[in-house]
C-alpha cells in the first residue's frame, strides 16, 4: 500500500504570478495508502452525517498484525477518534518486507469483532429478556486490499467462510458473543493508474447461506473515492440529488460570479414521488461517471440566501420542459430543501383519460395501448405443454415473458417517440417483439429499413410532435436522426432473442453509415434551409417584402438550379438511388446554337447564357453578316477589295500588295 497510485496532483498552482527564473515545484502523487484512508473517511463521513446514532464502523489495519482502532461504543463513532487513531499507526513503511504483512490478521479480527454485543444489541436483549435471541446481528466488512489474483480473492473469501464458521461455534456457548446471521464481504482490489488490473469485478455471490462476497477492482486515487461514494449509496439505501448553476462569488474575481454545482446525499424515500410520476428526469449521470445516477435540480433565482430569502429550483422533465418542483428556504440558520406540489391535488376531480395523469400529459397513445391489450390478451390454457427441453411450460411464465418482450421499448407518449407515430416502420415494429423470426419476417423488416433510407433521400417530413418546443422545431436531418436513433435502440432491445434479429440489426446499421457524398448533400440542404430561415426571418422583420432587382432575382434562381444539379449529380452517382425521372428540356436541342467541345463541364451560367441568346434570337431577323461569316467572323467592306487592290487574310486584317 505504500505504493504510488500514479494520479498527479499540481503542487505549484501560481504559474501566472511566478517570477522568471524561479524552478516550478514537481507534481506530487498520493500512495494507496493515502487513497484509502481518504475515500474510507469520506465513507464514514456521509454515514455519520446522515445517521449520527445506531450506524456503527469499526476501523482495523492489517499488516503483521491486526490494529482495532476503535471500538462499538458510540463514543468512538465520530471522524476525529478515526483520524487520530489512524495517525498513531502511521503510513506504511516502503522498505519493509511485503511477506511480513498479510490482510488475513485483519479479516480474521473483523469476523472477531462483528460476533461482540454493541450497547444497542445489550439494551434490546435486556428488553426482549427471555426472546432475547430474536435480536439480529447482522454486518458487513469492507476490505480495501491490493490483491495479486482472483485465487488471492478466493483465498480470502475461504478464509473470512471458515472464520466465520469457527466463530459462531463459539459465540454459541458464550453470553458475551452473539452469532452473526448474514455477513457481506466487500473486497475493493485498488491498483495504481495506468497499471492493468490483475483482479476481475464480480457481482454480489452467496458463498453459503450466512456469507456473500463481491469484488470490485478500481483503479486508486478519484477512482477509488468515487466508488466508495457509490458504496455507501447502495449500502444504506441512499439517493443523490445534485443542483446545479449555484452562482458563487470567487475572491480571486471579487466583481464576478462563478457557477458551480452541489450534490446531496439523502435517504431513498425522497425520491418515491418521482419515481411514481414515471415523467422525473432522475437517470441523469453525474459528472463523477456513467453508473451513477442523481436527480437534476436547476438554481432558477439567483439568490443569496443570507437574509431569509427563498431559491427556486426547477426539475427538466423527459419531455424537455421545465417545472418549479423544489424551494430552498432558511430556517433557524439551517438551510431546507422543500418540495413544492407540482401535481394534481386529492381533494379535484379525478382526471379523464383524455386530460392524462395529474393534468400534465394529455397524448398518451391511448389507441396503440388498446392494440397492446388485444393482442396479449389472456385465454384459457387447457393442454399442457412442453418446452424444446421437456420441462413442463408454465402458463403464468410464458405470459410474463410475452409482456417483457412487448414493453422492453414501448413509449407511453405520443410526443416522446417518432417511430410509433409512422405507418411506415408498422411491419418492422410488429414482428421485431417475436421470440423467432422467418426468413419473410426478415425480408419484411428489410425492406421497412430500405423505405426509409428512400424516405430520407427524398427528403420526406416526418411526424415529429413539437409540443413544448419553440420555433419551427428540429430541422430534417436533425428529425431523421432521431428517428434513427430510437429505430436503433427498439431493435437493439431484441436483438437477443435470435440470430435473425441481428441480421435485422446489421441492416440497419449498414444503412445508416451513410458515404461522403450523402453528408455532403446534407450538409447543402441544411444551408438552403438556414437561407430560408433567414429570408423568413428578414421578411418578418420588414414588414412586406420589396421586389427584388432582376439582377439579385437570377442570382438566387442560379445558386438554387447549381444546388438541385450538384444534388441530382450525387444522388445518380450513389449505387443505390434509382434513376432519376427524365425530364422536358428547357430548350429543345436543335434550337441552341452549335458550340464548341468545351475540355471541361459547361457552367450553368454558360447554359443560361445560351438559353437567353437562343431565345432573342427569335425575335428579330438575323444579321446578314453573321449568316455568311467564318468561323463567327465577318469580312467588312468587300466591296472595296477590287477597287484598291486590298486582300484579305484569314483573320480579317488587309495587307497592301
Amino acid at each position: 500500500m505504500a505504493e504510488s497510485c500514479r494520479q498527479h496532483v499540481e503542487f505549484d498552482m501560481l504559474v501566472k504570478n511566478r517570477t522568471q527564473g524561479i524552478i516550478p515545484l514537481a507534481p506530487i502523487s498520493k500512495s494507496l495508502w493515502t487513497c484509502s484512508v481518504e475515500s474510507s473517511m469520506e465513507y464514514c463521513r456521509i454515514m455519520y452525517d446522515i445517521f449520527p446514532f445506531k450506524k456503527l464502523v469499526n476501523f482495523i489495519v492489517s499488516d503483521s498484525g491486526a490494529h482495532v482502532l476503535n471500538s462499538w461504543t458510540q463514543e468512538d463513532q465520530n471522524l476525529q477518534e478515526l483520524m487520530a487513531a489512524l495517525a498513531t499507526v502511521g503510513p506504511p513503511n516502503p522498505r519493509a518486507d511485503p511477506e511480513c504483512c498479510s490482510i488475513l490478521h485483519g479479516l480474521v479480527a473483523a469476523v472477531e469483532t462483528l460476533c461482540k454485543i454493541t450497547e444497542y444489541q445489550h439494551e434490546a436483549r435486556t428488553l426482549l429478556m427471555e426472546n432475547a435471541e430474536r435480536v439480529g446481528n447482522r454486518g458487513r466488512i469492507i476490505c480495501i486490499t491490493n490483491a495479486k489474483s482472483d485465487s488471492h480473492v478466493r483465498m480470502l473469501e475461504d478464509c473470512v467462510q471458515e472464520t466465520i464458521h469457527e466463530h459462531n461455534k463459539l459465540a454459541a456457548n458464550s453470553d458475551h458473543l452473539m452469532q452473526i446471521q448474514k455477513c457481506e464481504l466487500v473486497l475493493i482490489h485498488t491498483y495504481p493508474v495506468g497499471e492493468d488490473s490483475l483482479v476481475s469485478d464480480r457481482p454480489k455471490k452467496e458463498l453459503s447461506p450466512v456469507l456473500t462476497s463481491e469484488v470490485h477492482s478500481v483503479r486508486a486515487g478519484r477512482h477509488l473515492a468515487t466508488k466508495l461514494n457509490v458504496l455507501v449509496q447502495q449500502h444504506f439505501d441512499l439517493a443523490s440529488t445534485t443542483i446545479t448553476n449555484i452562482p458563487m462569488k470567487e475572491e480571486q474575481h471579487a466583481n464576478t460570479s462563478a457557477n458551480y454545482d452541489v450534490e446531496l446525499l439523502h435517504h431513498k424515500d425522497a425520491h418515491v414521488d418521482f419515481l411514481r410520476s414515471g415523467d422525473s428526469h432522475a437517470g441523469g449521470s453525474s459528472r463523477e461517471g456513467p453508473f451513477k445516477e442523481t436527480v437534476t435540480l436547476k438554481w432558477c433565482t439567483p439568490r443569496t440566501n443570507s437574509i431569509g430569502r427563498s431559491v427556486l429550483l426547477e426539475q427538466p422533465r423527459k419531455s424537455g420542459s421545465k417545472v418549479i418542483s423544489h424551494m430552498l428556504s432558511s430556517h433557524g440558520g439551517e438551510i431546507f430543501l422543500h418540495v413544492l406540489s407540482s401535481s394534481r391535488s386529492i381533494l379535484e376531480d379525478p382526471p379523464s383519460i383524455s386530460e392524462g395523469c395529474g393534468g400534465r400529459v394529455t397524448d398518451y397513445r391511448i389507441t396503440d395501448f388498446g392494440e397492446f391489450m388485444r393482442e396479449n390478451r389472456l385465454t384459457p390454457f387447457l393442454d399442457p405443454r412442453y418446452k424444446i427441453d421437456a420441462s413442463l411450460e408454465i402458463p403464468l411464465e410464458r405470459a410474463k415473458d410475452q409482456l417483457e418482450k412487448h414493453t422492453r421499448y414501448w413509449p407511453m407518449i405520443i410526443s416522446q417517440t417518432t417511430i410509433f407515430n409512422m405507418q411506415a416502420v408498422v411491419p418492422l415494429a410488429g414482428v421485431i417483439v417475436k421470440e423467432s423470426l422467418t426468413e419473410e419476417d426478415v425480408l419484411n423488416c428489410q425492406k421497412t429499413i430500405y423505405n426509409l433510407v428512400d424516405m430520407e433521400r427524398k427528403n420526406d417530413p416526418l411526424p415529429v410532435s413539437t409540443v413544448g418546443t419553440r420555433g419551427k422545431g428540429p430541422k430534417r436531418d436533425e428529425q431523421y436522426r432521431i428517428m434513427w436513433n430510437e429505430l436503433e435502440t427498439l431493435v437493439r432491445a431484441h436483438i437477443s432473442n435470435s440470430e435473425k434479429h441481428q441480421r435485422v440489426l446489421e441492416c440497419l446499421m449498414a444503412c445508416r453509415s451513410k458515404p461522403p457524398e450523402e453528408e455532403e448533400r446534407k450538409k447543402r440542404g441544411r444551408k438552403r434551409e438556414d437561407r430560408e430561415d433567414k429570408s423568413e426571418q428578414a421578411g418578418k422583420e420588414h414588414g412586406t417584402e420589396k421586389p427584388r432587382p432582376d439582377a439579385d432575382r437570377l442570382k438566387g434562381i442560379l445558386e438554387r438550379g447549381k444546388e438541385e444539379l450538384a444534388e441530382a449529380e450525387v444522388i445518380k452517382d450513389s449505387p443505390d438511388s434509382p434513376e432519376p425521372p427524365n425530364k422536358k428540356p428547357l430548350v429543345e436541342m436543335d434550337e441552341t446554337p452549335h458550340m464548341e467541345k468545351s475540355k471541361g463541364p459547361v457552367s450553368l451560367l454558360s447554359l443560361w447564357s445560351n438559353r437567353i441568346n437562343t431565345a432573342n434570337s427569335r425575335k428579330h431577323q438575323e444579321f446578314a453578316g453573321r449568316l455568311n461569316s467564318v468561323n463567327n467572323r465577318a469580312e467588312l467592306y468587300q466591296h472595296l477589295k477590287e477597287e484598291n487592290g486590298m486582300e484579305t487574310t484569314e483573320n480579317g486584317k488587309a495587307s497592301r500588295q
